[in-house]
């Protein structure tokens, strides 16, 4: 799994639970800011061994890396409006911390155990504070806040390492995700359905000038050279000679 995958996965956990009136947003990016309550999430940094297990599958090689980060979830409300004895409202009831402490007990439900395996992620939950009083922005009263430790499994495959399970042309198991002729495959070897057209007619793979198949791009940032480089062996090893001195 790569870091973008992680987040991806992380966002619809945290969705499905907080759905309308809440917004859920990655923290540190810009944007409109919403009037009803809202969640922010932040991921941190990521630790992974020096060594990773390392396998050869079909004869490529991969890499696997047991893989940790934490995810900060911040919650700011409005709270509950309590009436006053007048029937108009007077003040309003901090709820923040109780609405977070829902989603970690949700955490440990089978829904996201299942959700869990079939992610691969385990998630450690931790403690919910009560951060109101750092609160600089009118937009709410009230706010709380968890950490949840993540782990996760980065898997490098290829000779350079960079053929990671969301990259091409190899799953992180070390199958290939596409045959000779360009058509998908799945982590099995079993071709995948084609993609439709507007008109319903199934879309073949596209072929380049040189009459091969044109796989979908690398990842930003990845040089298509390391991406196609393959190990090389020596054929033969020059032996020295060494001159006796008088």
């Amino acid at each position: 799994m790569t870091y973008g995958e992680l987040k991806e996965n992380i966002y619809e956990l945290v969705s499905s639970y907080f759905y309308k009136p809440y917004t859920v947003v990655w923290g540190m990016a810009g944007g409109v800011k919403p009037k009803g309550p809202l969640i922010t999430l932040k991921m941190g940094d990521i630790s992974s061994p020096n060594h990773p297990v390392a396998e050869n599958v079909g004869g490529v090689p991969v890499n696997v890396y047991g893989s940790a980060t934490t995810v900060q979830v911040d919650l700011f409300t409005r709270g509950r409006a309590l009436p006053g004895e007048t029937g108009y409202t007077e003040a309003a009831e901090n709820t923040a911390v109780g609405e977070l402490a829902g989603f970690v007990k949700f955490l440990g439900s089978e829904y996201a155990d299942v959700w869990r395996e079939v992610a691969d992620v385990s998630i450690l939950t931790g403690t919910v504070r009560d951060l109101t009083e750092l609160i600089n922005d009118a937009s709410w009263d009230f706010r709380a806040m968890t950490e949840l430790e993540v782990a996760f499994t980065q898997t490098a495959v290829g000779h350079a390492g960079v053929m990671y399970s969301g990259g091409v042309p190899y799953y992180g198991n070390g199958a290939p995700k596409y045959d000779g002729e360009g058509y998908a495959l799945d982590e099995g070897g079993g071709r995948l359905p084609l993609p439709t057209g507007p008109d319903g007619a199934p879309v073949y793979p596209p072929v380049g000038p040189d009459g091969k198949p044109v796989y979908p791009p690398l990842p930003e940032g990845v040089p298509p050279g390391l991406a196609n480089a393959e190990s090389e062996w020596f054929g033969s090893v020059e032996t020295p000679t060494y001159k006796k001195e008088d």
